[in-house]
């Protein structure tokens, strides 16, 4: 059965005085029964392979109290939490905007005791505000995996490793895995001169990969053309080894850029076996979640706009919450997963197109879920 067919929208909407009023709210769906046993299975499939590599399920509350999860939450993704006031003790309380911080949040306050490292992977469903027509889900359905006390190339490599089985075995033909590390573009920018303000505004543009943005802030900033050519360059360097070696020929001998370099080669090593064209070296990956301060990662795959999903590494947002530990972990985007195993078996549409790093992006990739209409 086709994602086409899955996509139920006759009753999304009904004429209330002449007026077309959404019955779902925008942003969200109503998963209809032949497409709810295959999100199922997908989902069984993944917390398998999670379970077999040691993971152990965690479920997590659905409301979170502000004031408490707030420190693990960047201020953009502040904005777009839902709110509402708990009855009982007036206590301002959000819908679960992101299950990273919640881990976080748990195992930092002691709740599973002492031990580590930790391994947890979850099932479950994320909600943020998103605008009417930025054409995003406001719940996103997620599957993802945290690794806790376990530092260094053997925590970025496992987590990684675990990513990679887990798309292979959910029948996912063809994909890359963009991986980053954000210690390299930062310190870029910190040698660059910006301003701290400068600075913040070109991460995010970085993040969003908006190269026209990017070229306007810097030249606002007034930066040495040079320079700048630099920063534009390594957004664009994706591929191989060969990408590390021009990362290193544009740093020099600048310490500070050459650990981050060396960083990613070692964990490529441990990804890289003969014939395996999945894992890429991206110097400009460069995660919105400001709480990543490590190897950074995406996956994308043909006829899907956006990333299937994506992690990193994280070892000081469990300080906020007051316990630190080294931290690295993953969450899929199962709507998208399953879209983009829908799309591999069956032809891609002609207005398809590849970028250089083999992510392919549609205009008429198709949905599976019943949703609101504006």
């Amino acid at each position: 059965m086709g994602s086409l067919s899955l996509k139920a929208s006759a009753s999304s909407t009904s004429l209330v005085a002449g007026r077309e009023r959404s019955l779902i709210p925008v942003g969200m769906s109503t998963i209809l029964p032949a497409a709810a046993r295959r999100i199922r299975h997908l989902e069984q499939t993944l917390l398998a392979v999670l379970a077999r590599g040691g993971y152990d399920e965690i479920i997590l509350p659905m409301f979170e109290y502000l004031d408490v999860l707030a420190p693990g939450l960047e201020p953009e993704l502040l904005e777009k939490c839902y709110q509402l006031v708990d009855r009982t003790t007036g206590r301002l309380m959000v819908l679960r905007p992101d299950a990273t911080a919640q881990i976080a949040r748990t195992v930092a306050m002691g709740m599973m005791g002492d031990r580590l490292p930790l391994r947890l992977c979850y099932r479950t469903s994320v909600f943020r505000y998103e605008r009417e027509h930025a054409g995003r889900d406001r719940e996103i359905f997620q599957v993802g995996a945290e690794l806790i006390g376990v530092d260094g190339v053997t925590g970025d490599a496992e987590v990684l490793t675990l990513l990679l089985d887990c798309l292979s075995q959910v029948g996912l033909s063809s994909f890359k895995v963009a991986v980053g590390h954000v210690g390299f573009f930062t310190a870029l920018l910190v040698r660059s001169g910006l301003s701290s303000e400068g600075q913040k505004r070109v991460e995010q543009a970085a993040a969003r990969k908006d190269i026209p943005l990017l070229e306007e802030l810097l030249a606002r900033e007034g930066m040495a053309r040079s320079t700048g050519r630099i920063i534009l360059e390594v957004l664009e360097l994706c591929g191989g080894p060969e990408v590390l070696s021009r990362g290193r020929k544009l740093v020099g001998r600048d310490k500070a850029l050459l650990k981050p370099l060396d960083r990613l080669a070692q964990v490529y090593e441990r990804l890289v076996s003969p014939g395996q064209e999945s894992v890429l070296i991206d110097l400009g990956e460069f995660r919105g979640f400001e709480y990543y301060d490590g190897i950074v990662f995406d996956v994308f795959a043909p006829g899907i706009g956006a990333e299937l999903g994506g992690g990193g590494r994280y070892d000081h947002l469990m300080g906020r919450f007051g316990r630190t530990a080294a931290s690295s972990g993953f969450a899929l985007d199962v709507d998208r997963v399953f879209r983009a195993i829908d799309l591999s078996v069956r032809p891609l549409p002609p207005d398809a197109t590849v970028s250089k790093t083999g992510r392919r992006h549609s205009a008429s990739s198709a949905p599976r879920r019943v949703r609101s209409r504006a």
